[in-house]
């Protein structure tokens, strides 16, 4: 995999707490790299360090073909963007002012500058709103002009904190089709961290973090392979929430919720038949396709157990 960051063994502490636990992966060059996790996980914390906004207390993070993060901190900060969760934009300047402020802190030349204001402010649908102040608009405008100031300079890799929060189903579209724009046809590099799944599917590689530690990491399909073949969707017979309670006091069953109307069944690995047959007597089952959300559940469970065995 041709990587444009490489993450290795970073650990970064808060007093006796660490944040991040010895935390590697790679970011693949010019695709879009999903980073996933609770709050509280190390999520943020990661992405600052690979920011050049925080140090790693230990470890190493290198890329764009032989920088250090730790020593090369500028020229590194250079050759990304970032778009933080919480908006950075100055709210007493107008829109253009914060662009070309930004664009101004970058290096920029007015005329270059001039062109990407209006280039971006077409493609993200903000056009109209170039004189306003910045305060007048709302959530989901804001974070496109926080999105076209992380963009002006045309950086190699970029960073998006959380970059839908708040923002309507139109302007996630626009946020994405951009990104693939990016990605595709100009090779720029994309880690996202969100809490959609349906965003993270989106994503050609993923890693989940919990706890500050690295849980798995590959590509969607790969990850939802674990679990493919275990998640039983029942519509019930008689009082569903009966049968979730029978079903949580099953040795077979690694999981089992309410879905709307129906019950679901997580099978631990050596349960699957088991738990085909608690389904079938509970009403009409059918095998389901996993998503992100039940492979992140299932593994956090695993790390969970696996750390409460170390423990004891």
């Amino acid at each position: 995999m041709d990587s444009l960051i490489q993450v290795h063994e970073v650990t970064r502490m808060f007093g006796a707490f660490a944040a991040a636990d010895r935390v590697s992966f790679d970011v693949p060059r010019g695709k879009i790299f999903g980073f996933l996790g609770p709050n509280g996980s190390g999520k943020s914390t990661t992405i600052r360090m690979l920011a050049g906004l925080l140090a790693p207390t230990s470890g190493r993070i290198t890329g764009f073909d032989g920088l250090d993060v730790a020593t090369d901190t500028e020229r590194w900060k250079h050759r990304m963007g970032y778009m933080s969760q919480k908006f950075s934009l100055y709210l007493d300047l107008t829109v253009e002012e914060n662009l070309r402020f930004f664009g101004s802190i970058y290096g920029l030349g007015k005329a270059q500058l001039r062109d990407r204001i209006g280039e971006l402010s077409r493609r993200l649908k903000f056009e109209p709103l170039v004189s306003h102040m910045t305060r007048a608009l709302s959530t989901g405008q804001r974070q496109r002009v926080a999105l076209a100031a992380a963009l002006l300079h045309e950086p190699e890799l970029l960073f998006l904190d959380e970059p839908t929060g708040g923002v309507d189903p139109r302007g996630r579209r626009i946020f994405w089709d951009l990104i693939y724009e990016l990605a595709a046809a100009r090779r720029m590099t994309v880690l996202v961290t969100t809490h959609y799944m349906d965003e993270a599917e989106q994503c050609d590689r993923l890693a989940f973090i919990l706890n500050g530690r690295i849980i798995a990491e590959g590509e969607s399909t790969d990850l939802k392979a674990a679990i493919r073949g275990r998640i039983f969707d029942v519509v019930p017979r008689v009082d569903p929430f009966d049968l979730l309670a029978a079903a949580q006091q099953s040795a077979a069953v690694e999981d089992a919720y309410l879905f709307g109307v129906r019950l679901r069944l997580v099978a631990r690995l050596d349960g699957i038949a088991e738990t085909a047959r608690l389904a079938e007597s509970f009403g009409s089952p059918r095998l389901t396709e996993p998503t992100l959300e039940d492979v992140f559940v299932s593994l956090a469970r695993q790390a969970t157990a696996s750390t409460a065995k170390v423990s004891s």
